[in-house]
């Protein structure tokens, strides 16, 4: 059983490094199943014994990034850090595959990329906003208002920080993103 669950475990990781890969050097949209089985080296009856299909792979990269990055919380004590668990994770993860990407890749699949970035990190940071003691500081703010605003914050961060010549690094994009909008959070928490 273990040997199986690292052969499927390697075989997600060559799935989502081959989409991850393609993202940096076209649309997503023109991405194509039968690429990232090439380039993952991977047959199309496995992948598509573990994904629909290019769509479910992408939110299964996504969702994995942020659950690796949530067994990190119980390091956390901070409440605010608790809810900005995300940003350095998911820059550190767009790091490293700039790294492996060529310097002049177009970046085209980004943008596709970041609406689905959107959607996942909302419905995920809302509940965790509505599962903290913030929203008792904030009443005027509804949960998914706030989530909102962190996240399209946090795409707008990575965005700028994408098209900076040279590259910050991923501790740096994180360190603006908080400085933006940490402040608002913990003078809330005080009030």
């Amino acid at each position: 059983m273990r040997k199986t669950d690292s052969r499927v475990s390697r075989t997600k990781l060559l799935l989502h490094r081959s989409l991850a890969t393609l993202i940096h050097e076209k649309s997503y949209d023109a991405i194509v199943v039968k690429e990232i089985l090439a380039r993952a080296n991977v047959a199309r009856s496995t992948f598509y014994a573990h994904f629909d299909g290019k769509e479910e792979l992408l939110l299964s990269s996504i969702r994995h990034v942020l659950a690796v990055a949530r067994d990190r919380l119980s390091e956390l004590s901070d409440p605010v850090d608790r809810l900005l668990y995300f940003s350095l994770p998911v820059l550190q993860h767009i790091e490293t595959h700039l790294q492996q990407a060529p310097v002049d890749a177009p970046r085209l699949g980004l943008r596709q990329v970041h609406r689905r970035l959107e959607k996942v990190l909302i419905e995920q940071v809302e509940a965790d906003i509505r599962r903290t003691p913030l929203m008792r500081a904030m009443p005027a703010v509804p949960p998914e208002l706030l989530a909102k605003h962190l996240v399209t914050t946090f795409l707008v961060v990575v965005d700028w920080w994408l098209h900076r010549r040279p590259v910050p690094s991923a501790r740096e994009a994180d360190d603006s993103y908080r400085a933006l909008v940490a402040p608002i959070l913990r003078a809330n928490r005080r009030a």
